[in-house]
């Protein structure tokens, strides 16, 4: 089987080679023709040598037009894939751009809802930011870029534009650790703004509060706003904490159960105030 494969292929080669070499002598011989009959212009053998070379030459102009059509293609197509990648690059320079112009507005409304805070409160504060998370449930905590050395002592108030974050539990010479106001060892003494009721907030470990020690004969609803009730003088009188989110009566006890949404989104916090008040000590 092998010999007789290699036995037709090599038919075939000699075959090839056979009418190649046919088409050159041809080709050699219209030429040569055409230099010994070239000046017979109205003659029989110039004429069929017109007739015979013709085809040829315009077979031969139609590849060479397709070949040049196809390069110009080709070129075309190298110029189109330059100026995507151009426009591409371009693109994604432009939306770099408006993602740092987003972010430079995001900022700007940030710190500035924290400045109109500052000044409503009256209160010298520190600016500071959260470099750090600690993740675990009963002691909720940030780190942040501010400690002893700027003035920050524990027991200081911790807030934000919108309301209550916590307070400091510990420093260093140049960082401190806020205790988060939903941390479960965390409770603040607030107030519910429209009835002037007062009640303990505990933190959940979640992004929720508890609000205890309100009595079933208060009137509470969805909706009411919880503030902080300013004893002790470690929050100032009326500092947003919350929203009540759930009030139930249930059969036994003599307290309902009040369930607060925080103002402060706890998930988003960056920049923060520190009240600086005199020192105030978490056990």
């Amino acid at each position: 089987m092998r010999k007789k494969t290699a036995r037709k292929r090599g038919s075939r080669n000699r075959t090839f080679r056979l009418v190649l070499l046919g088409g050159v002598v041809l080709t050699v011989a219209l030429v040569f023709l055409v230099f010994i009959f070239g000046n017979q212009e109205n003659g029989p053998m110039h004429k069929l040598l017109f007739e015979t070379a013709g085809p040829v030459q315009k077979f031969v102009a139609r590849t060479t037009g397709s070949i040049q059509s196809l390069k110009k293609d080709y070129i075309d197509l190298l110029s189109v894939r330059d100026e995507k990648n151009d426009l591409l690059k371009e693109l994604q320079k432009y939306r770099s751009i408006a993602y740092q112009n987003r972010e430079a507005v995001a900022t700007n409304a940030r710190l500035r809802k924290l400045l109109d805070f500052k000044n409503a409160i009256d209160l010298p504060t520190v600016a500071a930011q959260i470099v750090g998370k600690d993740p675990s449930l009963w002691f909720r905590s940030v780190v942040i870029d501010r400690g002893g050395n700027d003035g920050v002592l524990k027991g200081m108030p911790v807030v934000t534009g919108d309301g209550i974050v916590g307070q400091i539990f510990s420093t260093s010479p140049h960082f401190a650790k806020v205790l988060l106001s939903i941390a479960p060892s965390s409770a603040l003494d607030v107030l519910l703004q429209e009835s002037r009721v007062r009640g303990i907030l505990k933190g959940t470990g979640e992004t929720t509060y508890r609000l205890e020690y309100v009595l079933k004969t208060e009137k509470v609803a969805e909706g009411d706003h919880v503030v902080t009730a300013g004893y002790g003088g470690l929050f100032p009188t009326g500092v947003p904490v919350g929203i009540v989110t759930k009030v139930e009566k249930k059969r036994r006890g003599m307290f309902l159960d009040i369930e607060v949404t925080p103002a402060v989104d706890f998930k988003t916090l960056e920049d923060l105030l520190v009240i600086e008040q005199e020192k105030q000590v978490v056990e």
